[in-house]
């Protein structure tokens, strides 16, 4: 069975704010579709979808039309409290839970989509997950500096309402549904947030926030199966990479992010579409 591994959507960067029908907005999507999307039986988005709830749900019930199976889990961006209106009364997202609800009330409607916030379905695992604060960008840096700078500076601190956007109680929240998942061995494994081990670009190890993008996840990747897939997203920059654990097994590890209008993910690696349609057994 093949797999379509993307994430970083952000389809409010490539919609027209201002639109009139429902036609027009699936007419963008199809645009959107055909520069990015590759035919596959499955397709796996792992996070940001949209920053507006309108475009978000819309656009599930666009690409669940395209593939057999659709499995999507949370980023950041989708989280986020504020909101467009469309097509009538705005909804008002108290807090990023609430707004969490009503999505996977609304993905529930829809068939062939799976919308994984600390599941597993059909041998896929899913969460947003949530950075540790550990990576130090220099010898001076702490974690709770780290936490510091996320709390009073950061985009998600800012636009969340989410467990009270208390760090480490996000971080214990996943940290526990990490070793869950992976526990349940699934073949794919789907966080918008990234392992270390997918490594860091150079030109970002020194930045302190790049923190917020990663978190340590050796352990969770031991709890899997040799030959599985973790897939992640978050950084706008196309990886693909085979990591060995500590036991030797072998894993998959793909991100493969459309990323905002005026950045090109394939660069860094020379990587292209084609390399994230993959045949998972």
């Amino acid at each position: 069975m093949t797999y379509y591994f993307i994430s970083d959507l952000h389809v409010d960067f490539y919609v027209s704010p201002v639109f009139r029908t429902l036609a027009i907005l699936r007419k963008s999507f199809e645009v959107f579709f055909e520069r990015n999307f590759l035919p596959a039986d499955a397709c796996c988005i792992a996070g940001d979808i949209a920053n507006d709830y309108f475009n978000y749900v819309e656009f599930l019930k666009f690409i669940a039309e395209k593939y057999s199976a659709v499995y999507v889990c949370f980023g950041n961006h989708d989280i986020i409290t504020e909101h467009l209106g469309r097509f009538g009364a705005d909804k008002e997202f108290a807090t990023s839970e609430s707004k969490i609800k009503y999505f996977l009330a609304e993905a529930g409607k829809i068939p062939s989509i799976q919308l994984l916030e600390n599941r597993i379905a059909e041998g896929v695992a899913g969460c947003m997950g949530m950075c540790d604060f550990k990576y130090k960008h220099s010898p001076a840096a702490s974690e709770m500096a780290n936490k510091i700078l996320w709390a009073t500076r950061w985009f998600d601190a800012r636009h969340w309402k989410y467990m009270q956007n208390n760090a480490d109680k996000l971080w214990r929240h996943y940290d526990i549904v990490f070793r869950e998942l992976t526990a349940q061995r699934p073949k794919i494994m789907m966080s918008h947030f990234l392992p270390l081990e997918f490594e860091m670009a150079e030109r970002y190890r020194q930045d302190p926030c790049s923190n917020f993008f990663y978190f340590h996840g050796a352990e969770y990747l031991e709890n899997l199966d040799d030959g599985s897939i973790w897939q992640a997203g978050h950084t706008h920059t196309a990886i693909k990479r085979e990591y060995t654990d500590k036991f030797g097994k072998k894993h998959l590890l793909l991100c493969n992010p459309v990323g905002y209008p005026d950045e090109n993910p394939f660069a860094e690696h020379g990587l292209k579409r084609e390399d994230f349609v993959v045949e998972v057994e």
